[in-house]
């Protein structure tokens, strides 16, 4: 969540949020468990219909892309 906390500040001080300021901001915690789960070894890729949002975050691509 301090992840989460720290992309979604990001978004906000660059003016690209992704969620209404009152809003819980789905696309930055999945974003943030999605990179402490990636490694050196291991690429992480969300499959998504959202790729807009995630991708500013995060390797997104579309899910029915994905082979």
């Amino acid at each position: 969540m301090l992840l989460a906390a720290e992309l979604w500040a990001e978004a906000r001080k660059t003016g690209q949020p992704t969620a209404d300021a009152k809003a819980l901001d789905g696309d930055v915690i999945l974003s943030a468990q999605a990179r402490l789960l990636g490694s050196k070894v291991a690429e992480v890729i969300v499959a998504t219909t959202n790729v807009a949002h995630l991708a500013r975050f995060i390797t997104a691509s579309d899910w029915q892309s994905i082979g």
